[in-house]
Protein backbone atom coordinates (compact mmCIF):
# COMPACT_ATOMS: atom_id res chain seq x y z
CA UNK A 1 0.00 0.00 0.00
CA UNK A 2 1.03 3.54 -0.01
CA UNK A 3 3.75 5.13 2.65
CA UNK A 4 3.14 8.65 4.02
CA UNK A 5 4.00 11.28 1.54
CA UNK A 6 3.96 9.24 -1.46
CA UNK A 7 1.71 10.05 -4.17
CA UNK A 8 -1.22 7.28 -4.45
CA UNK A 9 -1.61 7.48 -8.21
CA UNK A 10 1.76 5.50 -8.72
CA UNK A 11 0.60 2.39 -6.74
CA UNK A 12 -2.73 1.25 -8.35
CA UNK A 13 -3.08 -1.06 -5.19
CA UNK A 14 -5.37 -4.28 -5.80
CA UNK A 15 -7.76 -2.86 -3.33
CA UNK A 16 -8.48 0.24 -5.03
CA UNK A 17 -9.21 -1.69 -8.35
CA UNK A 18 -11.57 -3.87 -6.37
CA UNK A 19 -13.66 -0.98 -6.17
CA UNK A 20 -13.89 -0.24 -9.21
CA UNK A 21 -10.87 2.80 -9.19
CA UNK A 22 -8.50 2.27 -12.33
CA UNK A 23 -6.87 5.08 -11.59
CA UNK A 24 -6.95 5.91 -8.04
CA UNK A 25 -5.83 9.63 -8.31
CA UNK A 26 -8.91 10.17 -10.95
CA UNK A 27 -11.02 7.95 -9.41
CA UNK A 28 -11.00 9.31 -5.66
CA UNK A 29 -12.03 11.75 -3.86
CA UNK A 30 -9.22 13.85 -1.53
CA UNK A 31 -9.80 14.80 2.07
CA UNK A 32 -7.46 17.41 3.17
CA UNK A 33 -6.88 17.26 7.22
CA UNK A 34 -5.44 20.95 8.61
CA UNK A 35 -2.36 20.36 9.48
CA UNK A 36 -2.44 16.44 8.80
CA UNK A 37 -1.95 16.18 5.11
CA UNK A 38 -4.81 14.39 3.56
CA UNK A 39 -6.78 10.87 3.07
CA UNK A 40 -8.48 9.39 0.46
CA UNK A 41 -12.44 8.20 -0.26
CA UNK A 42 -13.28 5.67 -3.07
CA UNK A 43 -16.52 6.63 -4.89
CA UNK A 44 -18.68 3.82 -2.47
CA UNK A 45 -17.45 6.11 0.59
CA UNK A 46 -18.33 9.52 -1.38
CA UNK A 47 -21.96 7.62 -2.44
CA UNK A 48 -22.73 6.20 1.31
CA UNK A 49 -21.63 9.49 3.41
CA UNK A 50 -24.20 10.98 1.19
CA UNK A 51 -26.61 8.19 1.36
CA UNK A 52 -26.10 8.47 5.23
CA UNK A 53 -27.26 12.42 5.23
CA UNK A 54 -24.24 13.85 3.73
CA UNK A 55 -21.84 14.25 7.39
CA UNK A 56 -19.39 11.27 8.58
CA UNK A 57 -17.02 12.23 11.80
CA UNK A 58 -14.27 9.60 12.15
CA UNK A 59 -12.79 9.08 15.65
CA UNK A 60 -10.93 6.48 17.50
CA UNK A 61 -12.13 5.03 20.79
CA UNK A 62 -11.39 2.36 23.43
CA UNK A 63 -12.05 -1.26 22.49
CA UNK A 64 -11.32 -3.25 19.38
CA UNK A 65 -8.62 -6.00 19.46
CA UNK A 66 -5.55 -3.53 19.28
CA UNK A 67 -6.87 -1.49 22.45
CA UNK A 68 -7.88 1.41 19.85
CA UNK A 69 -11.38 1.27 18.25
CA UNK A 70 -11.78 2.97 15.11
CA UNK A 71 -15.54 4.52 14.82
CA UNK A 72 -17.68 6.48 12.50
CA UNK A 73 -20.64 8.19 13.00
CA UNK A 74 -22.99 10.77 11.62
CA UNK A 75 -23.18 13.17 14.29
CA UNK A 76 -20.04 15.88 14.26
CA UNK A 77 -18.51 16.80 17.76
CA UNK A 78 -18.10 19.96 18.96
CA UNK A 79 -14.15 19.75 18.93
CA UNK A 80 -13.25 17.93 15.63
CA UNK A 81 -11.58 19.10 12.11
CA UNK A 82 -12.90 19.75 8.95
CA UNK A 83 -11.95 18.13 5.81
CA UNK A 84 -11.58 19.93 2.98
CA UNK A 85 -12.52 17.56 0.22
CA UNK A 86 -11.37 18.09 -3.48
CA UNK A 87 -11.95 16.06 -7.03
CA UNK A 88 -9.16 13.35 -7.59
CA UNK A 89 -9.42 14.89 -11.42
CA UNK A 90 -6.30 16.86 -12.80
CA UNK A 91 -7.90 20.23 -11.46
CA UNK A 92 -8.68 18.74 -7.83
CA UNK A 93 -10.93 21.51 -7.57
CA UNK A 94 -12.47 22.19 -3.89
CA UNK A 95 -15.84 20.50 -3.38
CA UNK A 96 -16.13 22.16 -0.21
CA UNK A 97 -19.33 21.55 2.07
CA UNK A 98 -21.89 23.09 -0.09
CA UNK A 99 -20.58 21.74 -3.57
CA UNK A 100 -20.66 18.02 -2.69
CA UNK A 101 -23.05 18.70 -0.42
CA UNK A 102 -21.27 15.95 2.19
CA UNK A 103 -19.39 17.25 5.25
CA UNK A 104 -16.32 14.86 6.84
CA UNK A 105 -14.55 15.48 10.08
CA UNK A 106 -12.03 13.58 11.71
CA UNK A 107 -11.27 13.54 15.50
CA UNK A 108 -7.58 15.32 16.97
CA UNK A 109 -6.17 12.37 18.16
CA UNK A 110 -7.15 10.60 14.68
CA UNK A 111 -5.97 12.88 12.33
CA UNK A 112 -1.94 12.28 12.19
CA UNK A 113 -2.95 8.66 11.42
CA UNK A 114 -4.93 9.43 8.62
CA UNK A 115 -2.08 11.39 6.34
CA UNK A 116 -2.50 8.52 2.95
CA UNK A 117 -5.11 6.52 4.32
CA UNK A 118 -7.87 5.33 1.93
CA UNK A 119 -11.23 5.29 3.42
CA UNK A 120 -13.82 2.99 1.69
CA UNK A 121 -17.66 1.23 2.40
CA UNK A 122 -18.39 -2.17 1.57
CA UNK A 123 -18.88 -5.51 2.80
CA UNK A 124 -16.62 -6.53 5.42
CA UNK A 125 -17.06 -9.61 7.72
CA UNK A 126 -20.77 -10.23 6.28
CA UNK A 127 -21.77 -6.36 7.28
CA UNK A 128 -21.72 -3.11 5.09
CA UNK A 129 -19.62 -0.33 6.44
CA UNK A 130 -16.76 2.16 6.47
CA UNK A 131 -13.59 0.92 7.23
CA UNK A 132 -10.00 2.24 6.79
CA UNK A 133 -8.54 -0.23 3.61
CA UNK A 134 -4.99 1.55 4.55
CA UNK A 135 -3.50 3.52 7.61
CA UNK A 136 0.39 4.13 6.45
CA UNK A 137 0.96 5.96 9.43
CA UNK A 138 0.23 3.09 11.65
CA UNK A 139 3.00 0.88 12.46
CA UNK A 140 2.63 -2.80 12.87
CA UNK A 141 -0.01 -4.76 11.38
CA UNK A 142 -3.83 -3.80 11.18
CA UNK A 143 -6.35 -5.77 12.50
CA UNK A 144 -7.82 -8.51 10.01
CA UNK A 145 -11.34 -6.87 10.43
CA UNK A 146 -9.92 -3.02 9.63
CA UNK A 147 -11.77 -2.22 12.87
CA UNK A 148 -9.00 -1.67 15.31
CA UNK A 149 -4.99 0.26 15.79
CA UNK A 150 -2.19 0.08 18.15
CA UNK A 151 -0.56 -2.62 20.07
CA UNK A 152 -2.47 -6.31 20.26
CA UNK A 153 -4.34 -6.45 23.34
CA UNK A 154 -4.11 -10.37 23.89
CA UNK A 155 -6.48 -13.22 22.68
CA UNK A 156 -9.24 -12.71 25.02
CA UNK A 157 -9.80 -9.38 24.26
CA UNK A 158 -13.08 -8.64 22.43
CA UNK A 159 -13.63 -7.81 18.47
CA UNK A 160 -15.44 -4.81 17.97
CA UNK A 161 -16.86 -7.32 14.86
CA UNK A 162 -18.67 -8.94 17.18
CA UNK A 163 -20.71 -6.19 18.70
CA UNK A 164 -21.46 -6.16 14.68
CA UNK A 165 -21.26 -2.25 15.03
CA UNK A 166 -21.60 -0.31 12.34
CA UNK A 167 -22.35 3.70 12.24
CA UNK A 168 -21.91 4.69 16.36
CA UNK A 169 -25.07 6.71 16.33
CA UNK A 170 -27.77 4.64 14.73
Amino acid sequence: MKRAGEDIGSHGTDELRDHGNENPDTALTIAGVPGHGRFFLTNEAVEMIGVFGGALHCYTGPGGCRKQGLFFSRTLPRKLLRCELRSGGADQSVLGAMGSGLEISVSHDLAPKLDGAVLNFGLYNKMQRFVWLSLPAVKGPQCTCLRSTGIPAGKRSPCLDDKGIGLTDF
